[in-house]
């Protein structure tokens, strides 16, 4: 059968949604600001590696809080 639904509360998926929002806009934000100042240039597969290895440590404090 199912697993038994856990109900989440409001302020938790607000924080949530928050800490992703900002990642999202960081990251942008970042990776265009490297791409334009550095003259060494990088794949961009590492930087997407680099931003879910992030995303995995505040996966973890997330769920650790």
């Amino acid at each position: 059968g199912a697993a038994p639904r856990q109900n989440v509360s409001l302020p938790f998926k607000l924080y949530c949604l928050t800490v992703m929002t900002l990642v999202a806009a960081t990251y942008t934000v970042a990776l265009r600001y490297t791409r334009t100042v550095q003259t060494e240039l990088y794949f961009s597969t590492t930087a997407v590696c680099i931003t879910e290895v992030i995303k995995l440590f505040l996966s973890v404090g997330i769920l650790a809080t």
